[in-house]
């Protein structure tokens, strides 16, 4: 479930010059995976032109459930005051649509799915991925975690996520198993991907207070980073409690890699996974994250 404050975004405006702009903001509803164009025009001048993203905001929350599958952006003069909606496309915030062929991940056979299958049964981490189960074609019910992006920003890690994920392996112990490729019902074409729902919640979810962290599971962790890191050449670059499980069996597993990247090409230092191990376990042991509260060049693992 998206909690209230987690649910609008404004990415991006429109600000023009002067105390009485108009202003733009381009805000984005996660709930209803939809953007709006929303225009502040006030009839007294302005002091701070970003102030006026929380006005947009607040106006939107006021409407929001009430605007039609159409509207695209509306505009008001005075907060509490009057809107009008607007159906034309100029007003689309929608910059980008994740439309990717198949063929161009370069993969071997994978299993596909198609979007409409899904049965959507709860929001797990908002904006990208939900809890969704859908019956393969014999039949069976499988319940998995849908990943999926809808705006502009950050789209390539969606797109390097599946790449570097369906390329482990299924079996592996400390891995959550990639599932299949996500396809749009009338083009055919890629939407998003979904991997193996383990329930439980994660090592953030159910820190120390709750699960005193074990010594197996730590050596989990560095076995799993080792396989990731040596032996298939994959840095995952987000090492932390939030992407860390324990599953059925009890055993820790690791997922999330839409920061991963193949160290042959990509490989940056500051955020090295042995870094990131470091923080990990200092974290759930600890409670304590804010070493990691500053940019990742400036992240002192020997602090």
């Amino acid at each position: 479930m998206i909690e209230p404050r987690q649910r609008l975004w404004a990415g991006s405006g429109n600000l023009l010059p002067g105390a009485y702009g108009p202003f733009t903001w381009f805000i984005t509803d996660f709930d209803q995976r939809r953007h709006f164009s929303v225009t502040y025009a006030p009839k007294v001048p302005v002091e701070n032109r970003e102030e006026t993203e929380d006005i947009c905001i607040a106006e939107l929350k006021k409407h929001l459930d009430n605007l039609g599958d159409g509207v695209c952006g509306f505009r008001f003069s005075e907060p509490d005051g009057p809107i009008t909606t607007s159906t034309d496309l100029k007003d689309d915030a929608t910059f980008y649509v994740n439309d990717q062929a198949l063929s161009s991940l370069g993969l071997s056979p994978v299993k596909t799915i198609y979007l409409g299958s899904l049965t959507e049964l709860d929001r797990l981490a908002p904006p990208l991925v939900d809890k969704v189960s859908y019956h393969d074609t014999h039949g069976a019910k499988t319940t998995a975690a849908f990943n999926y992006w809808f705006m502009t920003n950050g789209m390539s890690r969606i797109w390097y996520e599946p790449n570097d994920w369906c390329r482990l392996p299924r079996d592996h112990p400390h891995i959550i198993p990639f599932d299949s490729v996500v396809l749009n019902d009338v083009t055919g074409r890629i939407v998003g991907f979904t991997s193996r729902f383990v329930s439980g919640g994660t090592l953030h979810e159910n820190n120390a207070t709750t699960r005193p962290f074990r010594l197996c599971w730590f050596r989990q962790l560095l076995s799993v980073v080792d396989d990731l890191n040596y032996k298939y050449g994959i840095m995952h670059q987000d090492i932390a409690a939030r992407n860390l499980l324990i599953n059925e069996d009890d055993n820790l597993q690791i997922f999330d890699f839409n920061y991963a990247i193949q160290i042959a090409e990509y490989y940056t230092p500051e955020q090295d996974d042995v870094k990131g191990v470091i923080f990990t376990v200092y974290e759930i042991i600890t409670l304590d994250e804010h070493f990691r509260d500053v940019p990742h060049k400036d992240q002192d693992a020997e602090a």
